[in-house]
């Protein structure tokens, strides 16, 4: 048998699936990882082309060499710190297959809490009445949680009964956007808009029913000692400024010109900005009605604003 050069660095014979995971947890574990078997596991299993389920169902399974070479390069990128989802391609986020990589941030589980508030929020509108609901999402990234939306609502969308946006200042980022929309053969739903915040005219009369943002929040001091993914990430799709609410802040300020009469904001905020964003909403020139919504951790994690 020819021997294979093993994710430990190692040479093995043509090593099994429970052999290369504990190599690979090992070599993790000496570089600081921390959740070494889980992403050994991974990767393992991407080099299979299988799950961590068929992993444990086949610990005697057989690489072939040109795997084995795959595997040993992922593991040398996830030793240097690179997140697992920029050397598979892809995110398992909501049941669904995301792309990603470099041009966007990686969809994050906190980030579902804003997609389910969204969809309460659209569904709500369909049934009221007729009238078509413009939805937009700023700073979409790649594309997540609009896709979410608009698979959550396809029909809806084809019908014209739903309208929905979603911009970034990142040609990059869209360009991923569009490549994940167009992978769940919803491409041609949703309106993609290159632009800062509202800038873009990403809706007829530029006027949102429903606004959608998870903006940059983190400080740039947390982004600028974060360690972990957030070492990997665009900088621009995480530095909130000093205070992490730079970006909040401006879109805010928009808020009356973004939104239609008895529009609604649903806002993705970081562990305690829920005070300064309530201060924030207090002194527009409009009246809002501000309530919050908890995520799993009990953290006030989506704020959702009314005008009216």
């Amino acid at each position: 048998m020819t021997p294979t050069e093993s994710a430990a660095g190692a040479v093995l014979p043509e090593a099994s699936a429970g052999r290369l995971v504990a190599a690979a947890a090992d070599r993790l574990r000496a570089a600081g990882i921390p959740s070494p078997r889980l992403d050994a596991e991974l990767l393992v299993g991407h080099a299979f082309g299988r799950d961590r389920a068929w992993l444990y169902a086949h610990p005697d399974a057989e690489l072939g060499p040109e795997e084995a070479s795959l595997l040993d390069g992922w593991m040398e990128r996830r030793a240097l710190g690179e997140p697992i989802a920029y050397i598979r391609g892809f995110k398992e986020w909501l049941s669904l297959r995301i792309a990603t990589d470099a041009r966007a941030l990686i969809p994050r589980p906190e980030t579902e809490l804003l997609v389910e508030a969204a969809i309460s929020e659209i569904a709500a509108r369909l049934v009221r009445d007729s009238t078509p609901v413009g939805v937009w999402e700023v700073a979409t990234g790649g594309g997540a949680v609009a896709l979410a939306i608009v698979l959550r609502f396809r029909t809806a969308t084809a019908l014209g009964r739903l309208r929905l946006a979603a911009s970034d200042l990142s040609a990059d980022a869209l360009e991923l956007a569009s490549e994940n929309l167009a992978a769940h053969g919803v491409g041609g739903l949703v309106t993609l808009a290159c632009g800062d915040l509202l800038e873009p005219a990403a809706l007829p009369g530029g006027r949102a029913d429903l606004l959608v943002a998870n903006l940059p929040y983190l400080t740039s001091a947390e982004v600028e000692t974060g360690s972990g993914s957030l070492a990997w990430e665009p900088r621009r799709a995480l530095d909130g400024g000093p205070d992490g609410l730079g970006v909040l802040r401006r879109l805010i300020s928009a808020l009356p010109t973004g939104l239609s009469r008895e529009g609604v904001a649903l806002l993705e905020i970081g562990q305690g900005q829920a005070a300064p964003v309530r201060q924030l909403l207090a002194e527009l020139p409009v009246s809002t009605s501000v309530t919050t919504l908890l995520d799993l951790a009990g953290i006030e994690r989506v704020v959702r604003v009314a005008l009216g």
